[in-house]
């Protein structure tokens, strides 16, 4: 599973940097761009979640 989020980032990283290198011709829309940009931003979020545990209890 965290392969998958692993490419997953890297793929948006990727995708990001094409868009500020193309600047003004890039085919992303805004919308996709903050997609994108979130995918990213999550990465740190959900590498601090996974090193942490979570306790519940079932009562």
């Amino acid at each position: 599973m965290q392969l998958i989020n692993t490419n997953r980032v890297k793929s948006a990283k990727f995708q990001l940097s094409q868009h500020r290198v193309q600047g003004e011709r890039s085919s992303l829309s805004i919308l996709q761009v903050a997609h994108l940009m979130d995918v990213v931003k999550n990465e740190g979020e959900m590498n601090h979640m996974s090193n942490g545990s979570v306790f519940f209890s079932w009562n």
